[in-house]
């Protein structure tokens, strides 16, 4: 499953770059995310809780930083699986930025997803849309809270 969107953050470059790589920002935007826990620099693990049709499952996930060029490029890969062991799910993602016009950033996430076991078997187009509707709630969550730092900052001024 391949996912890709292209969306805008009202900040600056640097402070999109430091906001899109502190995990517990992220963690907070991302739908059924419990918990996000540094274990050493570039790696983490995260609790995510899932919901696809009529079965539920809870996930941890461990993100590991392959590269980085800041503030306009990180590469990631992530391995999970369910806590039954019934679904794994394996991505590599990326996130590249760019600068818009000083006070805003384009953000160009994109993630290659594998899901294997019992969320596997569902139809492609059934997991998509899943993956879809997830993402999109992300993006929202990112957006609204990087207006609401930049509006406290603004604020603090």
């Amino acid at each position: 499953m391949y996912i890709e969107r292209v969306f805008v953050l009202d900040a600056p470059l640097p402070r999109a770059w430091a906001f899109l790589n502190e995990p517990d920002e992220v963690g907070q935007c991302l739908p059924g995310c419990h918990t996000v826990e540094l274990l050493k620099p570039g790696l983490y693990k995260a609790t995510i809780g899932v919901k696809v049709g009529p079965i539920k499952a809870g996930f941890d996930v461990q993100v590991e930083t392959r590269e980085e060029r800041p503030p306009e490029f990180a590469a990631y890969t992530m391995r999970g699986a369910d806590k039954d062991g019934g679904s794994k799910i394996t991505a590599d993602c990326t996130l590249a930025l760019k600068e818009i016009d000083g006070q805003r950033s384009e953000i160009t996430y994109t993630s290659k997803v594998h899901v294997v076991g019992k969320f596997g078997k569902f139809a492609g187009g059934v997991m998509q849309k899943f993956a879809d509707n997830i993402n999109d709630r992300f993006v929202a969550a990112l957006v609204k809270r990087m207006g609401q730092i930049e509006e406290g900052r603004a604020v603090q001024a």
